[in-house]
């Protein structure tokens, strides 16, 4: 009875994880700690430790890869560094002030103004390298959302 009760706390767990990572918190986390108890109920025989420790590799990665892909966002549609910075911590005051909708203007905002402030571009050059955060901000979201399903998907095919 009680494994029953901890695979529903882990499947809780996840689906939250998953949610929350669509809106841009760390859900990440959830999902691994949502496998890390599978883990514990299986006694690590069917999810080992060494898939534990892939799987918590890939989910640190994927914790840091978010502000670089916004960043890479600005310099792709011509940020420069000031771009990239300003669209990094433009997301953090935009998560501060107005959280996820602030996110999202936020890296938009920051890029655009640390080009135009900074680096002295136009205004259509820095507005430019916004749009780029914006579109990094949003392939962030999609390609952590995708690792946190994935990661489900994967445990599910291991315990099924």
């Amino acid at each position: 009875m009680l494994d029953i009760i901890l695979y529903i706390f882990a499947a809780l767990l996840s689906i939250t994880g998953v949610i929350l990572t669509f809106l841009t918190l760390p859900g990440v986390w959830l999902v691994f700690i949502g496998v890390l108890i599978v883990a514990i109920i299986g006694k690590f025989l069917i999810i080992t430790p060494t898939i534990l420790i892939v799987l918590f590799i890939l989910s640190l990665l994927s914790t840091f890869i978010d502000n670089i892909v916004i960043a890479l966002g600005a310099k792709k549609l011509g940020g420069s560094k000031y771009g990239m910075i300003g669209a990094i911590l433009g997301v953090f005051i935009g998560a501060l002030i107005a959280h996820i909708p602030g996110m999202f203007i936020g890296s938009f905002l920051g890029a655009t103004l640390g080009e135009y402030i900074f680096a002295k571009k136009d205004l259509n050059k820095s507005v430019k390298a916004g749009l780029g955060s914006f579109i990094g901000v949003i392939t962030s979201i999609v390609l952590k959302v995708g690792f946190c399903i994935g990661m489900i998907i994967y445990i599910l095919t291991l315990v099924i």
